[in-house]
């Protein structure tokens, strides 16, 4: 009777801390997914740290965190979609000298957020992101990195495939000479 029962309720609990078990593992491994990555020739651009003459370099990078390690931030400029970042990657584009803002967005469960920024011809701007954790939502973060610090991580960083700049590597919708303020 009441031992039986008691046998009954142990295999149930055991059965259920399996089955919580093997879920944690199978969301780790699709966590965990292959994902696309640049071409070479635009790595070897990557390096160079040199933006065309007449624009400014925007390289934004993805910290490696365990913290929504399975979703992508997907990076906008100026309110358009440039890119998507899993952790420990980075994109780069080109931008038109003048006020820009980056903004990352639509990660479910977690704020959006945005920083603007002023770009110089010739110069490179480094921007880290992550997810920080919260009670309720999580917030993504953009923080701003020194030329020194955004250039070593980007060497340890890979490239993301999901660039959405144009095959150049620069904003689609801006032209060396026009748009400027």
């Amino acid at each position: 009777g009441a031992e039986n029962k008691e046998r009954k309720e142990n295999i149930m609990k055991i059965n259920a801390k399996r089955i919580a078990i093997t879920l944690f593992l199978l969301f780790l491994i699709t966590s965990c997914r292959s994902l696309p990555v640049a071409s070479d020739s635009y790595n070897q651009k990557a390096l160079q740290f040199k933006p065309t003459p007449g624009w400014a370099g925007i390289y934004v990078l993805r910290e490696n965190q365990f913290i929504a390690s399975g979703s992508h931030i997907k990076v906008f400029l100026n309110h358009k979609k440039v890119g998507m970042l899993y952790p420990k990657s980075f994109i780069l584009g080109e931008i038109v000298p003048r006020e820009h803002s980056l903004e990352l967005a639509e990660m479910p469960g977690a704020k959006n957020t945005s920083l603007r920024f002023k770009a110089e011809e010739g110069k490179c701007y480094f921007f880290n992101t992550k997810v920080a954790a919260g009670f309720l939502v999580g917030s993504q973060v953009i923080e701003v990195l020194s030329e020194e610090e955004g250039k070593e991580r980007v060497k340890t960083h890979e490239h993301s495939g999901f660039n959405e700049f144009d095959s150049a590597g620069k904003d689609v919708v801006a032209v060396p000479g026009l748009n400027k303020n």
